[in-house]
């Protein structure tokens, strides 16, 4: 996948953080994509909607799509959100077979439990491809922008 298909699915995980602003969220989103970078899916998070801590992006999109599908197994697909996942949904996209992630901002000082995909990563015996800092600014700002108006 090319950069500028990252950014594109970037932007549009970025995209789904503002829907879920607008709804009263937290400012995450994240798209699933074919490994050419083809778009099969999208969601953001509506924990507060939901009254559901786990309603976080990439678990409504795992939920979403496996229902979709048909399937648990999504080895065939790329994760990308506009932030680094958390713990929960990085062990929740291990255990839907996805390998391939692509993160915006990683925001490690604000992880709960305080562990990072990337030490995660090492603790799992197949290995993720794990790339981040792609259009890390503009997500990082967004993040923080959003958390002025979400309390």
């Amino acid at each position: 996948m090319n950069q500028e298909t990252k950014e594109k699915l970037i932007r549009l995980a970025m995209s789904e953080a503002d829907k879920a602003v607008r709804e009263g969220n937290s400012p995450f989103g994240a798209v699933l994509a074919d490994l050419e970078g083809n778009v099969i899916a999208s969601a953001h998070n509506t924990t507060n909607t939901d009254i559901d801590p786990t309603a976080h992006a990439e678990i409504n999109l795992i939920r979403k799509i496996t229902k979709k599908l048909k399937t648990k197994n999504l080895s065939e697909y790329c994760l990308i959100s506009n932030a680094q996942s958390c713990p929960m949904c990085f062990v929740a996209a291990i255990k839907a077979k996805i390998s391939n992630f692509i993160y915006g901002y990683a925001e490690d000082e604000t992880l709960t439990p305080k562990i990072t995909v990337f030490e995660m990563n090492e603790r799992c015996e197949q290995k993720a491809n794990i790339e981040s800092k792609i259009l890390k600014d503009e997500c990082k700002k967004q993040i923080e922008e959003a958390r002025k108006i979400i309390k």
